[in-house]
């Protein structure tokens, strides 16, 4: 992707991106920030500013928490040897940490100074933050007021930030392709979400003030029984479960996310060029900066994991259905092409004076993802690759013996799953473990791909 245009269009900008750190936990960070930022520095060291906006966990400095927490990782090892000596200097010459939290106003940015600078300085914000990780269900089901907090207020107090921003060219919002995962199949197209769309037909119209009320009641409730932290936890869950199945959504992750589309309408006043990118399920990179960098499990990784262990016995899905997986850095790549192409000072029909932005005009919608080559990503294909490579290469356990791995039954329905592990897995000593496969099944059963239910991205 080193296309000269586009590496041009970076050249003496500023930039601020959101969510190079994870803001409840280093496991929830889904990597495409630090991915962003890496692919940024390396394609264009002749930007002006890359301001990073970093939560504050402990007494760290900002320079550690960056050093920490994102240029010391792995996937910058190829920039670092690039530049050898240099590279310290060039982090600290091109990268200011910002301590701040996306879940509070202003971005909890409390250096007043430094807040009038980057009003003053950045021309892109980037918000890439999610609450999620796909090979964590506690993340797809998030306690409700802290997936709120991030996936959707979080994106309002982005903007609300970007709009105070002098010089400000374009924004972009990364969401995600799952936000349509419902109960209704067909082709998912790229336009915007409405203010009171929903994912199935009910006589409620999702009011995001309403379910911040009813977070906070709750709360409230929680709080004057004097309930434990895991209890409220549980709680907050359990509602969260409850607000998406009522709208048509597998999940919180995915209303939260969904809302986070939504209040963008709230939040915009000005006719500033809008991207949002919808990935699919994001995982390790294919190319840039070497293949295969990923942090922690994610994604597809426990199906590999669990065969290697010799533990995948059984899973769902058939010869139609497959699980839409695409690249970080494809997806990195991707992004940067659409920011350059409809960054203000690239597209001279976006005008301040213009009043069609009640139209979306300067909203541009992209679906990353692999259905295309939907035959190659077969979910049988990829476990079978899983099966022979564990094959030739197998673990070992604790005691140095080899793991003898089996070779999975499919089941082509969630009815024919479910029985076949009622059948032969339900003992009581097995309970637990059974209880967290289904459970593990159940929620990737929303992000599996069926014949029947099949989606199309539109071009």
């Amino acid at each position: 992707m080193e296309l000269n245009g586009v590496v041009q269009s970076l050249d003496n900008k500023s930039i601020l991106v959101t969510g190079s750190t994870g803001f409840l936990s280093k496991n929830n960070n889904t990597n495409l920030a630090i991915v962003f930022v890496e692919k940024l520095l390396r394609v264009q060291p002749n930007m002006k500013q890359l301001f990073l906006l970093l939560r504050p966990a402990d007494a760290s400095s900002a320079t550690q928490r960056l050093h920490n927490d994102v240029t010391g990782k792995e996937v910058f090892r190829v920039l670092r040897k690039k530049h050898g000596l240099g590279f310290d200097s060039l982090i600290s010459e091109k990268v200011t940490p910002v301590f701040g939290d996306i879940s509070l106003e202003n971005l909890g940015i409390k250096d007043s100074a430094l807040s009038k600078k980057i009003h003053k300085e950045v021309e892109i914000v980037i918000y890439v933050y999610t609450v999620a990780n796909f090979a964590a269900t506690t993340n797809l089901d998030e306690r409700y007021d802290v997936a709120l907090d991030v996936n959707t207020m979080g994106a309002k107090h982005v903007f609300d930030f970007a709009e105070k921003c002098e010089n400000l060219e374009m924004i972009l919002h990364v969401s995600t392709a799952y936000i349509h995962t419902g109960e209704t199949p067909g082709v998912i197209l790229e336009k915007p979400f409405d203010i009171s769309q929903t994912m199935k037909e009910t006589s409620k119209i999702l009011d995001i003030d309403e379910e911040k009320k009813l977070v906070q009641d709750r709360l409230n409730e929680l709080r004057a029984a004097q309930v434990s932290e895991k209890q409220e936890t549980a709680a907050m869950k359990e509602l969260g479960a409850e607000r998406a199945k009522l709208y048509g959504w597998p999940n919180t992750y995915a209303i939260t996310k969904a809302m986070g589309e939504m209040i963008i309408d709230r939040s915009l006043k000005r006719n500033i060029p809008v991207v949002i990118a919808r990935p699919t399920i994001v995982s390790s990179t294919y190319r840039e900066p070497f293949p295969g960098w990923i942090e922690g499990v994610k994604t597809f990784d426990p199906f590999v994991i669990y065969s290697g262990r010799g533990k995948l016995r059984c899973l769902l899905g058939n010869h139609e259905s497959f699980l839409d997986i695409i690249p970080g850095d494809m997806v990195v790549n991707a992004v940067i092409v659409a920011m350059m192409n409809h960054m203000k000072s690239n597209n001279k029909s976006v005008s301040g004076d213009d009043e069609e932005d009640e139209n979306h005009n300067y909203r541009y919608i992209y679906h990353l993802g692999s259905s295309a080559n939907r035959e190659k990503m077969n979910i049988i294909k990829l476990v079978k690759y899983a099966y022979e490579y564990f094959c030739k290469n197998p673990l070992m356990d604790k005691h140095g013996n080899t793991v003898k791995i089996v070779k999975p039954v499919f089941f082509p329905t969630m009815a024919s799953f479910r029985q076949h592990v009622n059948d032969n897995y339900v003992l009581p000593k097995k309970e637990g473990k059974v209880s967290v496969a289904k459970r593990l099944v159940e929620f990737y059963e929303h992000y599996l791909l069926f014949k029947k239910m099949e989606v199309a991205y539109s071009n």
